[in-house]
């Protein structure tokens, strides 16, 4: 054993001999300090780092205060005070999902059951937490940057709750560490969907042996014809803190339709973030299903789509106040191109809808957003992160289709706030090409989105979902690929019909409850929900009829599980073309009704028309 080696032995040695006879205050006193010098000490051999190891843990230099009560209803304000100062330490613990509480440290399982779904559950990693981190250590503390970290924790599907906060230093004044506790969800997800013509089984895991990483896939089947249909994706959701994700996406669906893809890109996942990209392959085998007559005629199509964008954020004033700290000023450019090799005939596609085309586009916005957390709105008593702010963009580009060029030009206006009425946003966007003077394929939407205080009926509590939309086009494409109408995700969900129009209204509400109490740690909200839609061409809107969907169902939620929500819900439709009346369906196990947009530009694109 040389010297260097004889010495830090002896030294672990005197610790701990004098450690067992020092008083009580002068070991609170000094012990940080005798720790860093063990520390520093232990990295000179390969020896001295195998005794350390043995004799200390690795938390040893950080703080292992337990998070008070009163830390966590005054975050604010703590951290509020500790902005300026070092950053000593930073610890991270993740917890598993069942039996813990981020806010009580004594809390353990206390059952068989507990013990048994944590035995079997993969902790989310130490660094996949770090890797979210907007801080490091030795940097000044922030109080932005420790709540922003927080809201990109908890934004992430594999997070049940999450809390921050900077620890004060006794002996330091200039000084603190920062504490963070993760609970973690259950993260294999089954899901599915059931109806008279064809069914599904979805598998899901969303954070992989606790890398953050999710894989999924589904198996659907018609019943009818008995064909089936495959999808499989991964994802990585932020590698090595770059905040930069990967999807790779595989299927192989039904008229033998494939989709291969493959995208990069970078939000601007805060509004702290300067730069924003990304770039996306996509080859796509699809069935384009023409009106012909009484009937539609299912034609292959077969193209490659390569996108590239990227976007920076700009301070406009500097960064002394929190306003100023949230508002960019951003400017982006997006190049795409889409090629066919295998498109319909002119006998069909008469105004050449399906043709190579490139486009350019780009814009400059302000953005402001921030956030505030409140419960019971698609989570059962989980602290959600609520957006509001404004933005406002104004949209340039210019596309090649075909054997022709136009330019387009657009502006896209939004804002969010929560009043004492309850949360309100609202939206307004207009966008045309222009060719040879004459405006063309203009696209015209405005539309809100309401979310109720809190109300309480006893022990039961409700809110009220108010959503309307309208939007209106000119001059579009004939092209049935360039018309609006009523279908899923941009309509009605469930109907499914061929009526198209250049205008539409839509509006649903839904009153949602919460039931007080729960079972196995499954929580249950009922709730009733009314959707409205009408379709019209030119000025007709108004006189046109008017399709509705009475629904009446249970959201339910687990404390421990990753998504949102799932539902087991009945519908009614009084009437959808070419189906018939008095339908009586199933939705989808997974809840996306429901949703709030946020205040952050992204990627540059055409004003939506759909």
């Amino acid at each position: 054993m040389n010297y260097s080696n004889y010495r830090f032995f002896t030294f672990c040695y005197c610790f701990f001999a004098l450690s067992a006879f020092a008083q009580v205050k002068e070991q609170e006193k000094d012990s940080a300090k005798i720790y860093k010098e063990i520390h520093d000490l232990s990295q000179k051999s390969k020896f001295n780092k195998l005794v350390y190891k043995l004799l200390f843990r690795p938390s040893a230099l950080v703080a292992d205060v337990p998070v008070s009560q009163k830390s966590i209803h005054n975050k604010g304000i703590i951290a509020h005070k500790a902005s300026g100062k070092i950053i000593r330490n930073i610890s991270i613990e993740t917890l598993d999902p069942f039996g813990y509480s981020i806010k009580n440290e004594s809390k353990v399982p206390k059952n068989e059951v507990d013990r048994f779904g944590n035995a079997i559950h993969i902790k989310t990693k130490e660094f996949t937490i770090r890797n979210l981190l907007l801080f490091k250590k030795h940097d000044r503390c922030d109080s932005l940057l420790l709540k922003e970290t927080e809201r990109l924790i908890r934004s992430q599907r594999y997070v049940r709750e999450v809390i921050v906060v900077p620890v004060f230093i006794e002996t330091s004044s200039d000084s603190v560490d920062v504490k963070i506790r993760v609970l973690d969800s259950w993260t294999m997800i089954p899901n599915g969907s059931w109806s008279g013509s064809q069914n599904s089984v979805k598998l899901t895991e969303r954070n992989i042996l606790g890398f953050g990483h999710q894989i999924s896939g589904e198996v659907a089947n018609r019943i009818g014809t008995k064909e089936q249909a495959r999808y499989a994706q991964y994802s990585v959701n932020n590698i090595k803190n770059s905040f930069v994700r990967l999807d790779l996406t595989y299927a192989n669906e039904y008229n033998n339709d494939s989709k291969r893809s493959i995208v990069l890109t970078r939000p601007f996942y805060s509004v702290v973030a300067k730069n924003a990209g990304g770039l996306e392959f996509e080859n796509r085998r699809l069935t384009e299903f023409f009106p012909v007559a009484d009937t539609l005629l299912g034609i292959p199509t077969k193209y490659e789509f390569v996108e590239y964008w990227y976007g920076r954020a700009f301070k406009i004033n500097g960064e002394r106040t929190f306003a100023q700290k949230v508002t960019n000023l951003i400017l982006a450019f997006s190049y795409n191109r889409r090629a066919f090799s295998l498109q319909p005939s002119s006998l069909y596609d008469v105004t050449h809808f399906f043709t190579a085309e490139k486009n350019s586009i780009g814009y400059l916005g302000i953005s402001r957003q921030r956030f505030y957390q409140d419960k019971f709105i698609f989570n059962y008593d989980i602290t959600e992160d609520i957006p509001y702010g404004e933005n406002a963009a104004l949209v340039m580009g210019y596309q090649n289709k075909g054997d022709r060029s136009r330019w387009y030009s657009g502006i896209a206006l939004s804002q969010g706030k929560k009043y004492s009425f309850g949360y309100l946003s609202s939206f307004i966007e207009w966008g045309s090409f222009y060719y040879q003077g004459k405006t063309e394929q203009t696209a015209f939407k405005i539309g809100s989105n309401y979310i109720s205080p809190l109300w309480y009926l006893g022990k039961w509590k409700l809110r009220q979902f108010i959503k309307p939309t309208y939007i209106w086009g000119n001059n579009r494409d004939a092209s049935f690929k360039d018309q609006l109408t009523l279908n899923n995700y941009y309509g009605i969900q469930g109907f499914n019909n061929r009526l198209t129009g250049s205008q539409k209204w839509l509006v649903s509400l839904q009153t949602q409850t919460y039931m007080p109490g729960l079972w196995n740690g499954f929580r249950f909200s009922p709730y009733i929900n009314v959707s409205m839609g009408s379709l019209a061409n030119k000025n007709a809107l108004f006189d046109s009829k008017v399709y509705s969907k009475f629904s009446i169902g249970i959201q339910i939620n687990n404390d421990y599980l990753v998504f949102n929500s799932f539902q087991i819900s009945f519908s009614y439709f009084p009437s959808i073309p070419f189906e018939g009346t008095n339908l009586l369906k199933t939705n989808s196990f997974e809840n996306t009704d429901l949703t709030i947009s946020d205040f952050q530009l992204g990627k540059p694109a055409y004003i939506r028309y759909e």
